[in-house]
């Protein structure tokens, strides 16, 4: 009985892990967003830049495994006992290559994670008003700016996408593994955070 209850949650998880690798936030976020921060736009002309504060420094991510960026002391901590899965994709939605890392978790409910880090495109502007279907707030992690973002919420998931430089991004999301009960937006958004917040001390700890 205990074999065949990790094997369901087994193929539980990698079914979402299979989701979030590579395209971490999907087609289904393009169209129209809402932003709840920074300068207004019109309808008739979405921005196609986020409006952030300037950042205090630039980080280069290339060639940084996105799975090096939650230690085993970091996933305990956040609940993630899954081992860690790598893949690397052309991100549609960054339009660039995003090295991703996804990890579930099977504690008091189950989630899933991913932490991508994708260069040479658009970086955190992948989520100005033009193009993404979420509310957009914009947000400061471990003195970085960043934006978190809440796609319609019958797609259980938060995202946290914090500016590195030029094309640059550390895109974190946060997603219900599908367990029961689902895991309420809030407090997928406090996980997307508290994931960002740690993947960005180990990144600031090496650069």
């Amino acid at each position: 009985m205990i074999g065949s209850a990790r094997s369901r949650y087994g193929s539980a998880v990698r079914r979402v892990v299979s989701v979030l690798v590579g395209v971490l936030l999907c087609a289904s976020l393009a169209g129209c967003v809402r932003e709840t921060a920074g300068a207004a736009t019109s309808p008739e002309a979405p921005a196609t830049e986020v409006p952030l504060p300037p950042r205090p420094r630039d980080i280069d991510i290339r060639g940084v495994d996105p799975c090096s960026l939650l230690t085993s002391t970091q996933r305990a901590e956040l609940g993630l006992d899954a081992e860690p899965a790598y893949d690397v994709q052309v991100s549609p939605l960054f339009e660039g290559p995003e090295p991703a890392c996804t990890v579930g978790g099977s504690g008091l409910r189950e989630v899933a994670v991913g932490v991508a880090l994708p260069y040479d495109g658009l970086g955190v502007d992948a989520f100005a008003a033009s193009r993404v279907r979420a509310d957009v707030t914009v947000i400061e992690v471990r003195g970085m700016p960043a934006v978190l973002a809440e796609p319609p919420e019958q797609l259980r998931l938060c995202s946290v996408v914090i500016d590195l430089g030029p094309g640059q991004a550390m895109n974190v999301q946060y997603r219900d593994g599908g367990g029961r009960p689902t895991v309420p937006q809030d407090d997928l958004c406090t996980g997307a955070i508290a994931v960002a917040g740690s993947a960005m001390d180990t990144l600031l700890s090496n650069n």
